[in-house]
């Protein structure tokens, strides 16, 4: 039994019965919380898992296996599994969209469609400006409870809400600090680019114009090589406008996950 943890979200009345639940990736530096307010406006069920719940109560040895963006997938294929899931409409953000894409490219029959949400599928060109704040992440352990906000906060273009981001760098405190550098570690030297093109699901390439994180540049990647994709940029977002703007955010996929 795999230990990825999830929140269920029923969503709105179903417009098409027939289509599948969707399956929603956080970004590493967010958390399963983030997808709250767009999941509540699908009209499918959703499951948005909890990446940091793999390393719970376990020691390097335990959450090793799972300590990379393929490891990732195969927990996320286990939890499909698990729920009686066979196909699932999958959203993914920054680390979230690369295990999005393995999953994709792995097991096409699992996946229907496909959003990516501020992501890319290799960390090529010029590092940004969230990348150094990575890099510090993970070569700087005493620095990683002051990093956790400014990551945080480098997630967005529109600041959260007091609240929402005391909730947010605290799930990020409390996770397993080299659980998070041994993934961040593994996705800057995984590079998708040679499988893209056997992605068969449909796919929407989201990113914020204030992206800290990833490039025109990478979007630009993915929809050249993807066989069927389109990208949208949405004008003064960040890295995550799901939490920005999920009226806006939630508009587009939907769009995208009813289209025939």
């Amino acid at each position: 039994m795999t230990r990825l943890d999830h929140s269920f979200h029923p969503g709105t009345a179903p417009t098409d019965p027939a289509r599948p639940p969707v399956l929603l990736l956080h970004p590493w530096f967010g958390c399963h919380q983030m997808w709250a307010r767009l999941a509540e406006r699908l009209d499918a069920p959703s499951y948005a898992v909890n990446w940091y719940s793999l390393a719970n109560g376990l020691d390097k040895e335990g959450w090793a296996a799972s300590a990379s963006p393929h490891g990732l997938a195969r927990a996320a294929l286990s939890l499909l599994d698990e729920l009686g899931l066979e196909q699932v409409d999958v959203i993914g953000n920054s680390v979230g969209g690369v295990v999005s894409q393995i999953l994709a490219a792995e097991h096409p029959e699992r996946v229907r469609r496909l959003v990516l949400i501020g992501t890319g599928a290799a960390l090529s060109g010029p590092p940004t400006a969230f990348g150094a704040l990575v890099g510090r992440w993970i070569e700087q352990p005493h620095e990683r409870e002051d990093l956790a906000g400014l990551l945080v906060d480098a997630l967005v273009a529109i600041p959260f809400s007091p609240a929402d981001r005391e909730d947010y760098v605290g799930a990020v405190r409390a996770a397993d600090a080299e659980f998070l550098a041994a993934v961040l570690t593994a996705a800057r030297c995984t590079d998708l680019r040679p499988v893209l093109s056997s992605i068969r699901a449909s796919t929407l390439v989201l990113r914020g114009e204030h992206d800290a994180a990833r490039t025109r540049d990478h979007v630009a990647e993915l929809v050249a090589a993807l066989p069927d994709a389109r990208a949208v940029e949405l004008a003064g977002r960040g890295h995550s406008p799901m939490v920005e703007d999920p009226a806006l955010t939630a508009s587009l996929i939907l769009e995208h996950l009813r289209a025939r």
